[in-house]
């Protein structure tokens, strides 16, 4: 029987148009000279190995790139853009049921702790953020999801992770626990074939049966 639920944050429980998206990492770009197009940008932001992407695709140099896309993309910026998902509200369902919640992201911390605010701070019993800046792998590497278990203390067959990309169903595949996609029609899976299928979180409501139940 499982006893926590694990979610990735962005574009997981967390919607960034992609409008906004355009906008700042457009922005960047220009300011650096360099040519871009929306399918590099959508690839940028939506498939992982962003750093690669950067130099790759847009042929510019990742530290520069982030610290002028970072100018754009604040906290107030994002959040004025961002809006939970309309089934983001399953995570109090889950807490209410008797399950413990935590997210592993790989957002910057600034982005994470927006973004957990607007969910709700009391929504999470654990909130890790997989960046070697943090001290942790970044996704695909299971080492976020292994922490997040250890602070909600349980094991890997009595969890599962939900996240809309192929890092985090191989993180999930690699730790151990139920790797679950949630398809929010943004990220492509590159061939990662999922365990479970959803495009809504109360789809998972059948093999999430309430815990604290008489």
């Amino acid at each position: 029987m499982y006893k926590a639920v694990l979610f990735d944050l962005d574009g997981t429980l967390v919607h960034t148009p992609f409008e906004y998206i355009r906008d700042v990492v457009g922005r960047a770009l220009t300011d650096l000279a360099v040519s871009y197009s929306d399918d590099g940008i959508r690839r940028f932001w939506y498939e992982p190995f962003r750093e690669r992407t950067i130099r790759e695709v847009f042929g510019a140099e990742p530290e520069k790139f982030w610290h002028v896309m970072n100018g754009y993309d604040t906290p107030e910026a994002r959040m004025s853009a961002a809006r939970p998902y309309e089934d983001a509200g399953f995570v109090a369902e889950l807490r209410a049921c008797g399950y413990r919640t935590g997210i592993v992201t790989g957002a910057r911390i600034v982005i994470m702790r927006s973004e957990v605010e607007m969910l709700g701070s009391g929504s999470f019993d654990a909130v890790i953020r997989a960046q070697k800046s943090s001290g942790v792998e970044p996704k695909p590497h299971p080492q976020g999801i292994q922490r997040c278990l250890d602070e909600l203390r349980v094991k890997p067959h009595e969890a599962m992770y939900v996240g809309n990309g192929p890092e985090d169903i191989a993180a999930a595949k690699a730790a151990g626990v139920l790797d679950v996609h949630i398809d929010r029609k943004e990220h492509p899976l590159n061939g990662v074939e999922p365990s479970v299928r959803i495009s809504s979180l109360y789809e998972l409501h059948p093999i999430l049966p309430p815990r604290n139940a008489p």
